[in-house]
């Protein structure tokens, strides 16, 4: 089985932390430009919103110092989809309240779901992988 090195929960909740300002300050630009040719596909933002909250569920899910053993958790993903569904929610919320911006139910939706969906694939990469300091499985000395 390949082993994955992962971060440390130390490094991994920094960049869960960044992340989270960087969606935060994306979500509280007033009236942000469109690139042209992107802005005419239609529900394109889903897509970015997916990128965007898929990439949270992920690094959230590695920044929880999960009790062992380390191995695949459809609760933990729910758990870490869960709060970014709340949180993806109230980000919406926040953005009625920007010039320019409105909150739509269907963006929430995708946050929520693409959230859970990173969460999922953080717990499979975890399951497989291997922090710093530890040893693979099956390794002698």
């Amino acid at each position: 089985m390949i082993r994955i090195s992962l971060p440390s929960v130390r490094v991994a909740r920094w960049a869960a932390f960044a992340w989270t300002l960087v969606l935060l300050a994306l979500t509280s630009w007033p009236s942000p430009p469109e690139i042209p040719g992107l802005a005419s596909i239609p529900n394109f933002d889903k897509f970015v919103h997916a990128v965007l909250y898929g990439t949270e569920g992920f690094l959230l899910y590695l920044a929880i110092g999960w009790p062992e053993p380390e191995r695949f958790s459809w609760l933990r993903a729910l758990a870490v989809g869960g709060v970014l569904a709340v949180f993806g929610t109230l980000d919406e919320l926040h953005q009625a309240w920007i010039p320019g911006r409105s909150m739509e139910a269907g963006d929430a939706l995708a946050d929520s779901l693409s959230a859970f969906a990173g969460a999922v694939a953080a717990s499979v990469v975890r399951g497989r992988g291997e922090r710093p300091g530890e040893k693979a499985a099956g390794a002698t000395s």
